[in-house]
């Protein structure tokens, strides 16, 4: 029998397969540099004095602050500051740089949770990236624009703007926590009933400031 660590070091492994090819707007090579950006970030000094940070690649100035704010200072970033890197990057590159290094992190974190160290990341595959931006996206209120579809929940519509990226995170989400329909259901069969998953949740939500 396949235990759950197992299960979800390969659900990782599919996920960090899907990371090693273009993406929506970074190529697959610059994919893997913001990846590596992020792990380096972890613990980074530099944040907390507000000084620029030793960054491990040759990446703009802009990406290094938006994966080192979103490792680090995920409660104290603001609007204002998101403005300032969406000038310099774009919305859709800033989206993804947000939804590569939230990725990341999360996979990492489980690794070192049951004892393991972070998976290596895959070999990235050349191609250009897909420079795509769906039709149904929209000012909502958000930093960057969403989908206007109202009956999805935000979670899902946050990284909507980078379809590709999306797709990973979603699916990193559903098999990690939500399961999809399992969502609406109050008892779950699972090793772990709703409301021990939903304080678990809840507390690691605390801990990394989310306002949620």
């Amino acid at each position: 029998m396949v235990g759950g660590t197992d299960l979800v070091a390969a659900l990782h492994q599919r996920l960090l397969a899907e990371l090693a090819t273009p993406g929506d707007w970074w190529d697959a090579a610059a994919r893997r540099a913001l990846m590596e950006e992020a792990r380096a970030a972890v613990g980074c000094a530099r944040c907390a004095d507000g000084l620029r940070h030793g960054s491990v690649s040759m990446l703009p100035v802009a990406a290094v602050e938006v994966v080192h704010g979103v490792v680090n200072e995920p409660g104290r970033l603001t609007r204002a500051w998101a403005s300032r890197q969406i000038d310099e990057l774009g919305d859709a590159r800033y989206a993804e740089i947000v939804g590569l290094t939230a990725i990341i992190v999360a996979i990492d974190l489980a690794a070192r949770a049951v004892g393991d160290l972070p998976p290596a990341l895959a070999a990235p595959i050349d191609g250009a990236p897909a420079e795509l931006r769906p039709g149904d996206v929209g000012p909502v209120g958000a930093w960057i624009p969403m989908t206007e579809q109202k009956l999805l929940a935000n979670v899902t519509r946050a990284l909507s703007l980078v379809p590709r990226t999306n797709a990973t995170w979603r699916t990193l989400v559903t098999e990690s926590y939500s399961r999809g329909p399992e969502m609406l259901e109050l008892t779950w069969q699972r090793a772990l009933t709703r409301p021990q998953t939903e304080l678990i949740a809840a507390q690691i939500s605390r801990l990394q400031e989310c306002f949620y």
